[in-house]
């Protein structure tokens, strides 16, 4: 008997077969959180969804999920109200901006992984210990540099016990600023001179200075409103020009904030700030990281 006798004859078939597939289909997906917000992203068809739903005070603090029972169900629920089957999901997770820091190391490409960098252990003006950090490391050999990654390895393990607990494969784990700076070389590439990148992220400004693409300054800003943010950050970038001694260096400029400040930086961006507003908000953070293409997975 053929499958389309089969369909006729008992049409609870159909239903069965759409789940079953469902079931066997791999489906990415990708976590992020903050203190306030968990967020779910997932493709259908090319398509990309996102889901985000509050998260009631002292469930995450510090980007430390602090009831992982609790955070764990919460995700769990939002893939069944989204339909989406928890043995599919090869789940990809994005750290949340105060778990992870990051560092530029010169002559360090020369090394060859991080156990060689954690054995040397150099001073590397932050907040993490060596010896209790998972550090991640990329090798810029034509720039004999190093992008070092840190994070504090308790901060991780809360994150890769959460997960468990809501019985999902993670697959991999990045932290929200590099995803999103690696979308940001992606979308420029080659990114040329100096980038200001000023990222807004549930009210906190912060600027990171990109020199040839890569993270030369990175500052949390004080100021919330658009032009006390513009004044600070240009207090900063006048210390660097100093810094370096350098003169009226053109700057190109991407603002990465929520939907409510999009389009409203372009109001004051005159010829004293050096250079061209490329991005004027259009993308969150979030938004900005899925699309980064993917990640290296190291064994």
């Amino acid at each position: 008997m053929e499958l389309a006798d089969l369909r006729d004859r008992f049409p609870a078939l159909d239903g069965l077969l759409v789940q079953i597939t469902g079931l066997l289909t791999r489906r990415r997906v990708v976590l992020a959180a903050s203190d306030r917000v968990l967020s779910l992203a997932w493709w259908d068809q090319g398509e990309q969804h996102i889901v985000d739903t509050e998260l009631p005070p002292d469930l995450c603090q510090g980007g430390v999920p602090l009831q992982r029972e609790v955070l764990a169900e919460m995700v769990a629920d939002l893939l069944i109200e989204q339909g989406i089957a928890s043995v599919s999901v090869e789940l990809e997770l994005l750290l949340p901006l105060p778990s992870c820091d990051w560092r530029l190391l010169e002559g360090a490409a020369g090394l060859g992984d991080a156990t060689s960098l954690r054995a040397l252990a150099p001073e590397m003006t932050w907040p993490l210990q060596w010896q209790e950090s998972y550090v991640a490391w990329t090798s810029l050999t034509e720039r004999d540099m190093a992008m070092v990654v840190g994070a504090d390895r308790l901060i991780l393990q809360a994150w890769i016990d959460t997960v468990a607990s809501a019985d999902l494969n993670l697959c991999q784990a990045e932290w929200l600023l590099v995803a999103a700076w690696r979308a940001l070389q992606a979308l420029n590439e080659p990114m040329k001179g100096e980038w200001v990148w000023l990222i807004e992220s549930e009210g906190i400004w912060r600027l990171v200075l990109l020199c040839e693409g890569l993270p030369e300054l990175d500052v949390v800003l004080q100021a919330t409103q658009l032009t006390s943010v513009r004044d600070e950050a240009l207090f900063f970038l006048d210390a660097w020009d100093q810094k370096q001694r350098q003169v009226g260096v053109r700057r190109s400029w991407w603002i990465t904030a929520g939907p409510s400040w999009k389009g409203r930086w372009k109001e004051g961006h005159g010829a004293g700030l050096h250079g061209p507003l490329v991005s004027d908000g259009e993308m969150s953070l979030l938004q900005l990281a899925l699309k980064a293409p993917p990640a290296e997975r190291r064994p």
